[in-house]
């Protein structure tokens, strides 16, 4: 249940700064001219790398749960 709660917070923090905390395209500014299959694919990259950072520093710490 944890993980879940995790991969919903990370997700939600890369649409709300894709959508709202990017208000004058410094982040994201680049990826507005993009089609929206590359657009989709760089978010969900984007959202991968997120994960596996995240976990790949928790693991010491979950590794006695395993």
């Amino acid at each position: 249940m944890g993980l879940l709660i995790i991969a919903a917070i990370i997700t939600l923090f890369v649409i709300l700064d894709y959508f709202i905390f990017d208000y004058d395209d410094k982040h994201w500014g680049w990826l507005k001219k993009a089609s929206k299959p590359v657009r989709r694919s760089v978010i969900g990259c984007y959202l991968l790398m997120s994960f596996v950072i995240y976990f790949g520093l928790s693991l010491p710490y979950i590794k006695p749960f395993l």
